[in-house]
């Protein structure tokens, strides 16, 4: 049997029916598509697939000797080898010394490289509880592609203390360095004009050829290739003034429009954290754009539901549309909107009309931290030949790789 059926809690059903679920709340003017999630359409029988003859790897376990979080994962395919990175710190999210680990598998997923460091730290590796002004860390943007050569990404940042209007950073530049299929890395250079200085005691890099870092931002800056932890750009509003980040990589209509995801960070006008929390939709927004990404719409609410967290999207071979995300529209803490990750699929990109769960009811969580909750987190994704592998963080702690037959894709009902 492909799939069996997983009845929902009835909180979730509940949940999942709320009013703008499954019907977009996107601007009225008929030339701008609709994005609907309806694969719930029978309230009084709500059942997902979990989808079966799935394999999963453990990538990465936290333990105090090497860092108990992990957060920020990416895969990528590139001269038939799997590599795979994250996020690393002492204890805590976004704190002194965050870094880049890595590892590499040349035997499509079976196995995989001792873990490396991708990118060292820029200053002291320090729990939160030691925090300090201008203390440094970096956030992972994955891999890209140029020129048939592999590129890594991550951005740094300074902590600018507990809150400046709403954010915690000030960036200080965009690193990048190539890596090739033996694991040879090649010395970090930054995506900029000028150097940033660097931490007394850590390693300084230089900028990239001029041409060079040319190409590369004009890359990220196409549909497709969008940097996710972006934290150098204006986040836009949504047209009823919600804001939004982490827009998900672009995926094309048939028709040759654009769509991008964003998620929700909660009303403009909401000042405290929990005012923040409370306003947010539980919703993916979308912008969508017909020149090619030169302008875009204003984005608008679609009917996917959404914990508010990283989501990712992607085309299977077939042409169908894929989104994974946390679907229990609920705030992360405790067993919330994180504790499941699901995948929904749409023929035509605009109705996702099936939906399949590929984990739920995440291991308690083992040790405290600064943002640490409980879940199946900031999913990533790629399809290699006949099967499409999902990398994602569990309760931010360790990170794992789960490999679903396409074949189970395809026989969603």
């Amino acid at each position: 049997m492909l799939a069996r059926d997983f009845p929902l809690p009835a909180f979730l059903v509940i949940i999942l029916f709320l009013p703008g679920c499954n019907k977009g709340n996107q601007q009225a003017d008929s030339q701008i598509p609709v994005i609907r999630w309806t694969a719930l359409s029978d309230e009084m029988d709500s059942r997902l697939d979990l989808l079966e003859n799935t394999e999963t790897y453990t990538l990465y376990t936290g333990t105090p000797e090497t860092g108990t979080f992990s957060h920020h994962s990416h895969i990528c395919y590139y001269r038939e080898v799997f590599f795979a990175t994250w996020d690393n710190q002492v204890n805590d999210e976004n704190a002194s010394g965050q870094c880049r680990l890595f590892r590499r598998s040349t035997d499509q997923g079976r196995t995989w490289s001792d873990t490396r460091e991708l990118f060292p730290p820029l200053d002291k590796r320090a729990p939160a509880s030691e925090a300090f002004i201008g203390a440094r860390f970096m956030t992972s943007n994955g891999f890209a592609v140029l020129d048939d050569t592999l590129y890594t990404v991550t951005d740094v940042a300074e902590w600018s203390g507990p809150d400046v209007e709403g954010e915690k950073r000030v960036p200080v530049g965009r690193l990048c360095r190539t890596v090739d299929v033996d694991g040879n890395l090649g010395e970090p250079f930054w995506l900029a004009e000028a150097a940033p200085e660097s931490m007394d005691g850590f390693p300084s890099f230089l900028v990239g050829p001029p041409s060079l870092v040319e190409k590369l931002n004009a890359h990220f800056l196409q549909p497709g290739n969008e940097l996710q932890l972006d934290f150098f750009t204006q986040k836009p509003l949504s047209d009823d003034n919600h804001r939004l980040t982490e827009p998900v990589p672009s995926y094309r209509l048939a028709d040759g429009t654009w769509i991008r995801l964003y998620r929700d960070m909660g009303h403009q006008d909401a000042q405290t954290q929990k005012e923040k929390e409370d306003s947010k939709s539980r919703r993916n927004y979308a912008s969508f754009s017909d020149d090619n990404g030169l302008t875009w719409t204003v984005p608008a609410r679609t009917g996917i539901p959404d914990a508010c967290a990283r989501s990712n999207a992607g085309k299977l071979p077939d042409g169908q549309v894929y989104v994974i995300n946390n679907i229990i529209p609920m705030n992360p803490g405790g067993l919330g909107g994180r504790s499941m990750l699901a995948i929904s699929l749409s023929k035509d990109g605009l109705e996702f009309d099936r939906a399949a769960i590929i984990r739920f009811i995440p291991p308690p969580l083992r040790f405290k931290g600064l943002e640490k909750t409980a879940g199946f987190q900031y999913p990533h994704s790629v399809v290699v030949d006949n099967n499409l592998w999902v990398i994602y963080s569990v309760n931010k702690e360790d990170v794992q790789i789960t490999k679903i037959p396409l074949e189970e894709l395809y026989n969603m009902k």
